[in-house]
C-alpha cells in the first residue's frame, strides 16, 4: 500500500490586491491625486531600505480594524535605482489588504487610472509574478516596525 501525504499550501498574501502603476508623477503628488480621488488618507513614513542603502518611499493609510490598509510604494529610489522591473513599466505599486469587493476594486482601478498623469495602472498577476513576493515581505516587515513606532509613541504620551 503507498503512503500517501497530504499537503498544506498556504498562500503567504491572502486577500491582498496590487495595482501597478505607471506616471511621471513624484510620490507626493500621487498621494495626493490618490487621497483626493480615492477619498483615502495616505501618509508618508520612513522609507524602505533594500540593500542597506537605495530608499524607496513608503505611504500608509489604514482604514481601522475590519477595513482595509492601503500602501503606495515606490519602485525607483531617490537616486533613481529600481527595486525591481516589472512589464509594463510600473514605477509604483499600490497595495490593499483585506477582503474588498470585486466592483469596489473595479472602482479604485478605474479612479486611478483616470487621474491625469497616470498613463496605465493594472492589476498585478500575484502567481504570475513571482519576485513580487519578496517585495511584499520587505513592505509587510516595514509596515510592522512603522505601527511598533507609532504604539511606542503613543504609550510615551
Amino acid at each position: 500500500m503507498v503512503k500517501r501525504k497530504n499537503k498544506l499550501v498556504v498562500e503567504p498574501f491572502d486577500d491582498i490586491k496590487i495595482i501597478g502603476i505607471n506616471t511621471t508623477m513624484m510620490d507626493y503628488q500621487l498621494a495626493w491625486h490618490l487621497n483626493k480621488t480615492l477619498k483615502t488618507e495616505l501618509v508618508k513614513y520612513k522609507s524602505i531600505t533594500s540593500n542597506g542603502e537605495d530608499f524607496f518611499s513608503f505611504y500608509l493609510y489604514d482604514a481601522g480594524e475590519n477595513s482595509n490598509a492601503y500602501n503606495l510604494v515606490s519602485l525607483s529610489s531617490s537616486e533613481g535605482k529600481e527595486w525591481v522591473s516589472f512589464k509594463p513599466k510600473t514605477d509604483f505599486l499600490f497595495i490593499i489588504r483585506n477582503y474588498i469587493k470585486e466592483s469596489d476594486f473595479q472602482s479604485i482601478l478605474t479612479n486611478i487610472n483616470s487621474i491625469q498623469n497616470v498613463f496605465h495602472a493594472y492589476v498585478v498577476d500575484l502567481e504570475y509574478n513571482k519576485k513580487i513576493d519578496v517585495i511584499l515581505e520587505d513592505i509587510e516587515f516595514h509596515e510592522m516596525d512603522i505601527i511598533d513606532e507609532i504604539n511606542k509613541s503613543l504609550r510615551n504620551i
